[in-house]
């Protein structure tokens, strides 16, 4: 049943990209609304939105205009003035993973990361020797509270993992009927190269002002090498760590724990892993941290590159994807809120 008003709304969705967005539109049960022309918004509130249903709750989507923490800080701030009634955020769209996650399972390109903690990785201090990242536990951004910890804890439970990535596969198998854009990419196209072999040209420079041959390190990389792909580029398979087995059937496994957010884009397979091994991330991304205190929150993303240097965007949609599919898998375990909408 259509809400009366505002109020009436509960889940809060936040996405920053338009294929993020459109894969969560993908599982409206209902549109009751978009961008205001039936519902408004408070004079103070500067979003845009889509109204809906999504199985029993009430839920407003919320576009952001921009990536990044700043731009995620905003949006969710300006939420509560029309929607006072929002007991959960879900950020939602794609992150990039870690091909292995500290608890020593692989992590796949279509797989989803569920934040149960969130480190601001870029917090810290300028040195002359460099960046200093704030790493101790007052530097990780509170805890969800009780009942998304609750859910969380029953979700990681071996039975009810395998229950929700059934779910998560049944609906991600439906949107797929519906449009060609959510189709999974080749198994070949997932690869880990050696996170210490850099994206540029390997076998001879690209032109006079090409620097990939003038060293290893990642600065040595020409503007034209950003813009091309690997098999442009002649980067070796030998450098290839880890090549997914195409005989697989498709599957997908969510992995909950620590998401790393920052305002930059993480390119740098060596940072990755070096961020991995001391913080415990399962991935990153650039908009949770700034949602995070404004409403109680939580972050799922399908992981769409490996954060290195090699990413590229084959796997955006199918991420936003899987992404979304999760979202709406745990939606059917939040319970539906009661209100006077």
């Amino acid at each position: 049943m259509r809400p009366n008003s505002r109020d009436g709304f509960t889940i809060a969705i936040i996405c920053a990209l338009t294929v993020e967005a459109e894969a969560v539109e993908e599982h409206f049960d209902e549109i009751f609304d978009r961008l205001g022309k039936l519902y408004g918004k408070h004079p103070m509130d500067v979003n845009a939105y889509i109204n809906g249903r999504i199985g029993v709750h009430n839920v407003v989507l919320a576009y952001m205009p921009e990536m990044g923490k700043t731009s995620a800080a905003r949006v969710a701030s300006s939420v509560p003035f029309s929607y006072p009634n929002i007991e959960i955020g879900l950020v939602v769209g794609i992150c990039g993973g870690a091909p292995r996650s500290p608890g020593d399972e692989d992590i796949f390109l279509g797989d989803v990361v569920i934040s149960d903690a969130v480190m601001e990785y870029d917090f810290g201090e300028q040195y002359p020797s460099g960046f200093q990242r704030q790493s101790d536990i007052k530097n990780i951004l509170g805890n969800p509270d009780s009942e998304i910890r609750n859910i969380l804890t029953g979700i990681k439970a071996s039975d009810t993992r395998r229950k929700f990535q059934d779910q998560l596969l049944q609906h991600l198998h439906r949107i797929q009927q519906s449009s060609e854009k959510w189709t999974r990419p080749r198994f070949t196209d997932d690869v880990v190269f050696n996170p210490l072999y850099h994206h540029k040209h390997h076998d001879e420079a690209s032109s006079v002002e090409c620097l990939c041959s003038e060293g290893n390190h990642a600065s040595f990389r020409c503007k034209l090498a950003a813009t091309q792909n690997c098999t442009e580029l002649g980067c070796h398979e030998n450098q290839i760590n880890r090549r997914r087995d195409s005989t697989k059937p498709e599957n997908i496994s969510i992995h909950i724990g620590t998401v790393g957010s920052a305002s930059t884009v993480m390119k740098s397979g060596e940072d990755r892993d070096q961020l991995v091994k001391t913080e415990q991330v399962l991935g990153v991304e650039m908009e949770g941290a700034g949602v995070w205190d404004i409403f109680p929150c939580i972050i799922i993303k399908g992981v769409c590159d490996y954060a290195d240097s090699h990413k590229n965007k084959i796997w955006q949609a199918y991420a936003a994807a899987t992404g979304s599919c999760a979202a709406k898998t745990f939606l059917e375990y939040w319970r539906p809120v009661a209100t006077g909408g």
